[in-house]
């Protein structure tokens, strides 16, 4: 167990404090780094993408109320990419940022529980505040992470209604009836593993859901469904989404949810020598962008 407050409740805090509600996620890729980054570390790849992460950390974190790094963009690199994730995240811990760690697991019985432990476990080499979770095993694939969770204050996102377009090959089908789709039922087994595991400060369950901004009608469906499960909302940005789509994800006091963008800050366009202001623009116009489509933070 854990005296640490649970992890919504510090996103609403930094929320508040930061009026923000964007999500900046780290997707390091080699081929579109900036000469800043990669200029004295040719053939680093750990030291390339450790100060990637790290620079996005300094450069944006006024305007963000957490942050998000993709683990996949880290393991394709082997050991090099997973030292620099662990350095990365440890790093924002220095700084009290948080951490949602785009792992997408989700397996069964002691497998999960490993998972769990790997990314949640205080102390763990590859610790992060949160993470993102594969729904389609089932609710008892799902909770080890939300006992694992629960117990340290951890979050979970779990993966509702996803921003791709291939999403609605599955995620819309209907079951048990013409007017449940597979995403609904995903939602209302998401929301009965959280229940029991509410906050008594934001009234926010320890179990999120992932929902994109690129399908607003389910957006908006979902937050009446879920009122006190938080969302993590991708699809914003360079997938189409925009601040107007995203509104329906969060309560009525502007709280419950954060909107990852990637790609947009990451790699903004730049002049040779000009990448660090240009992400600062970047995610500065993010947040001013969701918060000017009447969103309070």
């Amino acid at each position: 167990m854990t005296n640490q407050a649970p992890f919504f409740d510090r996103l609403e805090a930094a929320r508040s404090e930061k009026q923000s509600i964007l999500c900046v996620g780290i997707d390091p890729r080699l081929e579109r780094m900036p000469a800043e980054i990669t200029d004295g570390r040719e053939g680093d790849v750990e030291a390339i993408l450790t100060r990637f992460g790290v620079e996005l950390l300094e450069i944006t974190a006024p305007y963000a109320a957490c942050f998000k790094p993709q683990i996949a963009f880290f393991e394709a690199h082997g050991m090099a990419g997973l030292r620099a994730f662990a350095a990365i995240v440890q790093e924002a811990r220095r700084r009290d940022l948080l951490v949602i760690g785009d792992v997408k697991r989700g397996d069964i019985g002691s497998t999960a529980s490993a998972y769990a432990q790997a990314f949640l476990a205080p102390g763990a080499d590859l610790e992060v505040d949160a993470i993102t979770i594969n729904p389609y095993l089932g609710g008892d694939a799902l909770d080890p992470f939300v006992s694992q969770a629960a117990g340290a204050g951890k979050g979970l996102y779990v993966l509702v209604r996803t921003s791709n377009p291939g999403g609605a090959d599955l995620q819309e089908l209907t079951v048990g009836g013409e007017d449940t789709r597979v995403f609904q039922a995903v939602a209302a087994m998401v929301r009965s593993l959280g229940d029991p595991h509410r906050s008594a400060t934001t009234g926010l369950s320890c179990v999120g859901a992932v929902v994109g901004a690129t399908t607003p009608a389910a957006l908006d469906a979902l937050r009446h469904e879920m009122p006190d499960t938080p969302f993590l909302v991708p699809g914003y940005g360079a997938q189409g989404g925009t601040a107007a789509d995203v509104v329906p994800a969060f309560r009525a006091d502007g709280s419950g949810a954060v909107v990852n963008a990637s790609r947009s800050i990451n790699y903004p366009a730049a002049a040779a020598g000009e990448w660090r202001a240009a992400v600062e623009r970047a995610a500065q116009a993010a947040r001013e962008d969701l918060h000017g489509a009447g969103i309070t933070a």
